[in-house]
């Protein structure tokens, strides 16, 4: 499996550098509590082996304090991991200024990791912790250790092989879409007026019985009215990319012209597109740029801006007035991308 960034893009980013023994062993495993954990450096990389039987999250980290660190923009692994039992795990990255600042960031590849994984990470976005002294992102010349591990929750067992890891001086672009599986382990959510009826589900289309979002409602005519389904995101930094792509099918209400279509933030900040994705009986794709978002009237946020980084939730919905007596309306979404 590749997932996020090409091979060809990884390769240069590498090469820029060092061998990859010479990388690694700029890094060294970081002692955690709460963790077993050994590890040895063969032929063909580090071979970290791990468990962990309690709930709480623990972080596996590697630590650097190479001099490469000031002029880096994104770090670039090439690994493979193997989980006996546990929930995938995501990916932390933690770096430490000269003055005592910590900042971090969570991450997670886009799909399930089976077989070997080249990926890059992007080292903007950096938040403060909230023990830091710092207040904004950090400045990568004075930070003199960086840490990148794994974010463990729950009990896990495991064996991570890196073959490559790579301070790179390139802002790595991902090369294909990263996409956002729909099943039935997702946990949706549903808002709507109290004088609507509406049902959010994942369903399997009758036709290619494959997974679907399903929303269902009923609204009464003659007043605005709204219908807010949302769906998780994966704590992913979408940094490179260049907007949201999905497939649908819907049916409106008369006089409701598209679907009202929002990427939420972590903090709760509504950014909209409601006129691109107009009614369709048959399945439409369609692909809306990040810069067609824009920050709902009724929302409110820090820096008026998208943030890549932030994305926590996608709300495929309506709203609008029928003149209709009543309003019957059905959204289908089958297919979620983030396309570079």
């Amino acid at each position: 499996m590749r997932a996020g960034f090409g091979t060809i893009t990884l390769v240069m980013a590498f090469a820029m550098l060092c061998a990859s023994q010479d990388l690694l062993s700029k890094w060294h495993v970081v002692p955690a509590a709460g963790l077993n954990v050994s590890w040895k450096q063969t032929k063909d990389g580090l071979v970290i082996s791990f468990t962990k039987s309690g709930k709480e999250r623990r972080l596996l980290l590697l630590e650097t304090t190479t001099a490469d660190i000031a002029k880096a923009k994104s770090i670039s692994l090439h690994y493979r991991l193997k989980l006996v039992k546990g929930e995938q795990p995501k990916f932390a990255i933690l770096a430490y200024g000269s003055a005592g600042e910590v900042w971090f960031k969570i991450s997670q590849p886009p799909q399930a990791t089976k077989g070997e994984v080249e990926w890059g990470l992007p080292l903007a976005g950096l938040r403060p912790t909230a023990y830091s002294i710092a207040s904004t992102e950090p400045d990568m010349k004075k930070v003199r250790r960086l840490q990148l591990g794994l974010a463990l929750d729950g009990m896990c067992e495991g064996v991570w092989e890196i073959k490559h890891i790579a301070l790179s001086t390139e802002l790595l672009r991902p090369s294909i879409p990263l996409v956002i599986p729909i099943s039935p382990q997702l946990r949706l959510s549903l808002a709507h007026d109290p004088l609507a009826k509406a049902k959010t589900e994942i369903v399997k289309d009758g036709q290619d019985e494959k997974w679907c979002w399903k929303t269902e409602f009923v609204i009464p005519g003659g007043r605005h009215m709204y219908i807010l389904p949302s769906i998780p995101m994966p704590d992913v930094d979408l940094t490179g990319y260049k907007g949201l792509q999905l497939s649908y099918r819907a049916t409106l209400p008369s006089g409701i012209k598209a679907l009202l279509i929002i990427l939420v933030e972590q903090d709760g900040s509504h950014y909209y597109t409601d006129w691109l994705a107009t009614p369709s009986e048959e399945w439409r794709t369609l692909t809306i740029p990040f810069s067609e978002f824009r920050l709902g009237g009724w929302s409110k946020d820090e820096n008026n801006q998208l943030d890549l980084d932030q994305i926590g939730s996608l709300i495929v919905g309506m709203h609008g007035t029928t003149k209709a007596p009543e309003g019957k309306g059905s959204i289908w979404v089958a297919a979620i991308a983030f396309v570079p």
